[in-house]
C-alpha cells in the first residue's frame, strides 16, 4: 500500500483541492476525477448514491488518479466500515456532536488495537495493495464534520482525539446552528468566527481543517488562511452551471 497522497500535500504544508459527487454514476465520476483535483468525495449522506453503487465510484475515482474519499450517512460504525472496506482512503463523518461521537467514529475505521474495526478489507485489500491491513490505520483518513451547536462548543476537545485527522466545517448546517440563513461562502461575523476558531483548534492539536467552498476564490483565500482541505468543486454545480452558460450564450447570441 502506498501513502495516501493527501498526507504528502499535508506533509508539505499545501492544501488539497476536492471534487464533491452527488450523482451515482461513475462515469461522471471518472469525468471529475480525470480534471486533475487531489481527491474526490462520494457523498452518501445528500448525494443520491446508494452503498451498492459505492465501490463501482471509488474504483472510477481511483482510476482517474484522484484519492477516493466518502461522506458517511451517518456516524454509524458498520456504515463506516463498509465504506472503508468498499475501499474508499477516508471517510467525512456528518454531524458530530461531541467528543465520544468523534472518538466512536475513529474507533469504527482504526484496527485494533487502535480501533474496533472488524477485518473484511473486500474491495480495499486488492485496490491498494496486499499489506493493507497492516498499514490501513496510518494511511486512511477521518474526519470529524463540525456543524453543529454542540460539536463547535466542544471543538478543542474532538480536535484533540487520538486518531482523527481533521475536522471538515460544513459551513451550512454550521449556520444553521448559530441560527443563520443556511449559506456555503457565509460572510455573517459570528460564522466567519465559528470558522475561525475551528480552524484555530485544528491548528492547535496538529489537525488537517476541511471546508466545503462554492466560490474558488473563497477557497483560495481559505487556503491562505490554513485550510489543507478544500471542496472546490461538486458535480450538479458544474454541470448546471456550464449548461446555463451555454445556454444563455446560444439565447443571446446574434
Amino acid at each position: 500500500m502506498r501513502e495516501n497522497p493527501l498526507r504528502s500535500l499535508w506533509r508539505e504544508d499545501r492544501a488539497a483541492a476536492n471534487a464533491w459527487l452527488a450523482l451515482p454514476d461513475p462515469f461522471a465520476a471518472e469525468l471529475m476525477a480525470g480534471r486533475g483535483f487531489d481527491s474526490v468525495c462520494v457523498d452518501l449522506q445528500h448525494g443520491l448514491a446508494d452503498p451498492g453503487r459505492l465501490p463501482d465510484l471509488l474504483r472510477a475515482v481511483q482510476a482517474a488518479g484522484a484519492v477516493p474519499l466518502a461522506r458517511a450517512p451517518w456516524n454509524e460504525p458498520s456504515v463506516l466500515m463498509r465504506i472503508l472496506d468498499a475501499g474508499a482512503l477516508g471517510v467525512i463523518v456528518p454531524m458530530i456532536r461531541g467528543v465520544e461521537d468523534a472518538r466512536r467514529a475513529v474507533a469504527a475505521c482504526r484496527y485494533p488495537p487502535a480501533g474496533m474495526r472488524s477485518y473484511g478489507p473486500v474491495r480495499a485489500a486488492p485496490a491498494h495493495g496486499a499489506d493493507y491491513v497492516a498499514r490501513a490505520n496510518d494511511e486512511v483518513l477521518v474526519f470529524a464534520m463540525i456543524e453543529t451547536r454542540e460539536a463547535l462548543a466542544e471543538v478543542d476537545a474532538i480536535c484533540a482525539v487520538e486518531g482523527l485527522s481533521g475536522a471538515y466545517i460544513g459551513p451550512a448546517d454550521l449556520s444553521f446552528a448559530l441560527g443563520l440563513e443556511p449559506r456555503i461562502d457565509h460572510d455573517h461575523p459570528d460564522h466567519v468566527a465559528a470558522v475561525a476558531r475551528i480552524l484555530a483548534a485544528c491548528r492547535r492539536h496538529g489537525k488537517v481543517a476541511g471546508l466545503h467552498t462554492a466560490d474558488p476564490a473563497f477557497a483560495r483565500r481559505a487556503a491562505s488562511e490554513g485550510f489543507r482541505l478544500l471542496t472546490v468543486a461538486t458535480d450538479t454545480t458544474c454541470l448546471t452551471t456550464a449548461a446555463d452558460a451555454r445556454l444563455a450564450a446560444f439565447r443571446t447570441a446574434g
